[in-house]
């Protein structure tokens, strides 16, 4: 009996399975977690995806005690840690033609040539709102806001022509200019952005973040990079992966097509990161926390 009990002590035990959930909202970015949670390509890992649907439903998912990575607007990420909730960013995401300013008229260089023109966004004070205040003050002489309160309330208004021009991020820009021949993408956000900022790269506006019970491991952060690397080679696939947890986003593989997505790994990225939030921070510091994430925030 001992010898068996001693020879049991000497076999391999085998490893304990790991669960992870994976979390995020309706966009192009929470797509690579779907894909991870499709292919689970991590040994003794499980991967399973679930939609957030508020930021407060976000928040009580980062402090439960189920290890988690959840893709958040980078804003709703600062604010929490500034809040003293345990979380680190693992990567971020800067997207380029994923936002559009689309309306009638010609292209525009800057917010200035809009002459004053009525521009819908969904919120006042989200990031949108912000970025565009960054890029140029608005007024009776540039471009005059009007928020509706909704993301597709814009592109709603535009087609009935109520408003001029609509902030359209994919693939609600697409879905207008194919109802509507008249309409063109005026401006792409990224661009407006960089050339008002002097940043190297379009806005970091999603990351993906991870809990105090979340145990960092290469393979899983290789794995990741593995499923990023994939979709922004081929960007339309995110549709079909978005649609088996979002009805109706199977039809958003055409805009989803014109994305170029970059992922910012940290803590190597961190500076790009950190950059714009000091852009962010210098427009409304409330927006992310009234202050500037410290080092831990970016696995520093």
């Amino acid at each position: 009996m001992r010898f068996l009990v001693l020879l049991l002590t000497l076999l391999p035990m085998p490893a304990l399975a790991e669960d992870i959930l994976l979390s995020g909202p309706p966009i192009w970015e929470s797509a690579p977690l779907i894909a991870l949670a499709q292919s689970q390509p991590v040994e003794g890992v499980t991967f399973t995806f679930r939609p957030w649907a508020s930021p407060e439903e976000l928040r009580k998912t980062i402090m439960a005690d189920e290890p988690l990575m959840a893709v958040a607007p980078s804003p709703s990420a600062a604010i929490f840690a500034a809040n003293s909730i345990g979380l680190r960013v693992l990567s971020a995401t800067a997207t380029g033609n994923s936002i559009a300013i689309v309306g009638r008229g010609e292209p525009l260089t800057r917010l200035a040539d809009l002459h004053g023109e009525k521009l819908a966004l969904p919120f006042k004070g989200y990031l949108p709102d912000l970025m565009m205040r960054r890029i140029g003050a608005p007024g009776p002489e540039s471009w005059q806001p009007h928020y509706t309160g909704d993301h597709i309330a814009g592109m709603q208004l535009l087609l009935a022509g109520r408003v001029d021009a609509a902030m359209l991020a994919e693939p609600m820009a697409t879905l207008a200019l194919a109802q509507d021949p008249d309409l063109r993408r005026r401006a792409d956000l990224c661009v407006l952005w960089r050339e008002a900022t002097l940043l190297a790269v379009c806005p970091p506006a999603g990351v993906v973040i991870a809990n105090p019970a979340f145990q960092d491991r290469p393979e899983i952060r290789e794995a990741y990079r593995a499923a990023f690397a994939a979709l922004a080679a081929d960007p339309g696939k995110a549709s079909a992966l978005l649609a088996l947890h979002f009805p109706g986003m199977d039809k958003a593989g055409d805009g989803f097509a014109r994305i170029e997505a970059q992922d910012l790994p940290m803590p190597d990225r961190a500076a790009e990161l950190a950059a714009f939030y000091a852009k962010i921070l210098a427009i409304e510091p409330a927006a992310i926390g009234g202050k500037l994430p410290g080092p831990d925030f970016y696995g520093q």
